[in-house]
């Protein structure tokens, strides 16, 4: 556009935030236009000389860029010493978006840091046009739209990662309206330091990556009231698998060695819900081993459920004449049904156990 005695923002698109007018020396008696929810700044030397509200207004010789005529009869200039840039500014409500990548701390008790992404939108306005002059457009190589959202995005971009940074992870996820104002609040007062307001800040999306997602889900379900019984459980039901998958005494033995401690343990943690109807059920039904096979019967049983051979219990309540005149051999046993001691090993099987003494024969 070549230069006019009529400066008014021309071509002005519902996102533009800022329009300079491409010529800097003025005519005399030139109208500036100022169009509704928009100011125009008046600049010289890189110094804010004046800001004109909304209207027509005109400019008269009394003004100091109307000067030039009279300077150039004088000294003899050829162009004016007068450079006036004039910059229109919108005093509308814009809508931007934001999106961050950053390391946050995992949870509460749960120092760990974790990679954090996320984004949202916000809404600003110019609200302090002099300090929006010198805080963001003294800094920028030329006074463009482009120029001012790029500010913007790497600013705002900027203080929600620091200031997220600062909270957890799990609280923000929990509660994005409730983490969405407390960063609001955090951050506006490093925009009103530039002359904007920061009229809304919505967190969207809060998300992480599969292998941190993982450990967060193994830190809550093991951390929670439950947890710490249920991880009991989950291990001692492989134990269970392993021990009934495997083959020879030791293992079965070991097994057996094990489960009572197990069961101790578990019987000294606080249980809820199907834990503590399971825990009742098994107080009610106590379990013996089968001295063969390592099968758990109720206590008492006559014939094991899975090999089918008499209980020590029932064999000590039949007569037996043959085994009192030394005519029969006793029972073989790999363990004690009464305390899992491995007593395969041994040559025979002791009428009473070597290790709790109770009677096996």
């Amino acid at each position: 556009m070549g230069k006019s005695n009529v400066v008014f923002w021309e071509n002005q698109g519902p996102d533009d935030i800022i329009y300079a007018y491409e010529h800097d020396d003025l005519r005399t008696l030139t109208s500036v236009t100022v169009p509704e929810h928009a100011v125009a700044i008046f600049a010289r030397d890189g110094q804010l000389t004046g800001i004109l509200e909304p209207g027509r207004h005109m400019n008269t010789s009394s003004n100091i860029p109307w000067l030039t005529k009279l300077y150039n009869l004088a000294l003899g200039y050829k162009e004016t010493p007068f450079k006036v840039q004039i910059i229109f500014v919108s005093l509308k409500m814009f809508n931007g978006k934001w999106g961050i990548r950053a390391m946050i701390k995992a949870a509460q008790g749960y120092e760990v840091p974790i990679t954090l992404m996320s984004n949202g939108d916000y809404q600003f306005r110019i609200s302090d046009v002099p300090v929006f002059y010198t805080q963001v457009l003294g800094g920028l190589k030329s006074y463009t739209t482009g120029d001012v959202n790029a500010f913007m995005k790497s600013f705002i971009n900027e203080q929600i990662t620091q200031q997220l940074s600062k909270q957890y992870y799990m609280d923000v996820y929990n509660s994005l309206d409730k983490a969405s104002t407390t960063t609001k609040v955090m951050v506006e007062q490093y925009f009103q330091q530039r002359g904007i307001e920061l009229l809304s800040l919505k967190i969207s999306e809060v998300r992480t990556t599969d292998e941190d997602q993982k450990k967060i889900f193994e830190y809550l379900q093991f951390s929670s009231a439950n947890g710490e019984a249920f991880k009991r459980y989950e291990v001692m039901d492989r134990m269970a698998d392993a021990i009934g998958n495997s083959e020879g005494g030791a293992a079965m033995g070991t097994g057996m060695l094990l489960f009572p401690q197990m069961y101790q343990q578990l019987q000294q943690q606080p249980l809820y819900g199907v834990q503590a109807q399971q825990q009742a059920a098994m107080q009610q039904t106590p379990k013996t081993m089968c001295p063969y096979c390592g099968s758990p019967n109720d206590y008492p049983y006559r014939f094991c459920n899975n090999c089918g051979k008499p209980s020590p219990q029932a064999q000590q309540q039949q007569p037996a004449p043959q085994a009192a005149a030394g005519g029969a051999n006793p029972p073989k046993f790999n363990n004690c049904p009464y305390c899992g001691q491995n007593i395969g090993g041994l040559p025979k099987t002791p009428k009473f156990c070597p290790y709790c003494s109770e009677q096996l024969y």
